[in-house]
């Protein structure tokens, strides 16, 4: 057994340059989907891998939906008030 590499603690990685290099690879894997044929063996690796990163950046943020997109949407409408 190697002594030499020490586990490091959560707290002690650069969260912020960690989830921009999944967001990166994420990106990257969703792009190179688009070329695979839908039910192939290396899309559903693809998919695996996204589903990881995912899960990874619940750990890191709390958020499985991280780095999905977020729905844009207008303002509820405000109702007049009665007098």
């Amino acid at each position: 057994m190697s002594r030499g590499h020490r586990s490091r603690d959560l707290k002690d990685i650069n969260r912020t340059d960690v989830l921009a290099a999944l967001s990166q690879a994420r990106t990257s894997l969703i792009e190179a989907k688009r070329h695979m044929r839908p039910r192939s063996g290396l899309s559903r690796s693809a998919e695996a891998v996204i589903a990881e990163i995912d899960d990874f950046a619940f750990v890191l943020t709390g958020s499985r939906e991280h780095f999905h997109l977020k729905a844009h949407g207008t303002p509820a409408r405000r109702l007049p008030e009665d007098d």
